[in-house]
């Protein structure tokens, strides 16, 4: 055997794979990883973020949804929809119309692709709405209560549903407001 050139020899021990084997262990060597801290420094002030934000998120999705409604010269306004004033006190568009005689309001459109129609009737003192539904050949109920400017609608399977008033006063709403 002859002498070897020394570069050969570097390229060769430069292919052999070294594990990080402990000696006289079988087992790789593991490292341990930090965990980090809650507490000390910040920590604390992440958890209390955390748990307001948790809590604001629970009051929000607790939280009947609101919808807008005004009546004025420009029109019957419902859920960011203007439904124009046609006289007579009906209102109308291509996405529905509403009518309403005094205390007494009927309404139509289509809901989530179903027809919808609707009637309700404001009581004599102005602070409660009975309204009836029919939706897509099902029916429900709804009453509504007077507080803080606007209606609280409690329909009959339990739903609520928040109807604001723009105008602060009652207004009947003859359509089927979140559902």
């Amino acid at each position: 055997m002859g002498a070897e050139d020394p570069s050969a020899i570097r390229n060769q021990s430069s292919r052999v794979q070294r594990l990080p084997l402990p000696v006289g262990s079988p087992h790789p060597v593991r490292r341990l990883r930090r965990v980090p801290r809650l507490a000390g420094r910040g920590g604390a002030v992440r958890v209390l973020i955390g748990l307001v934000a948790t809590a604001a998120g629970g009051l929000l999705g607790a939280l009947p949804p609101t919808v807008a409604v005004a009546v004025d010269r420009s029109g019957y306004h419902v859920a960011g929809v203007t439904l124009p004033p046609r006289g007579a006190g009906v209102y109308a568009g291509p996405e529905g119309a509403i009518v309403v005689a005094g205390r007494r309001a009927a309404g139509s459109t289509t809901l989530h692709g179903a027809p919808m129609v609707g009637s309700c009737e404001v009581a004599t003192d102005g602070r409660r709405e009975r309204c009836q539904f029919e939706i897509g050949g099902r029916r429900v109920a709804a009453d509504d209560t007077l507080d803080g400017g606007g209606w609280t609608r409690r329909y009959d399977d339990g739903q609520v549903v928040r109807i604001e008033l723009r105008a602060r006063q009652p207004v009947p709403v003859p359509i089927a407001i979140g559902r």
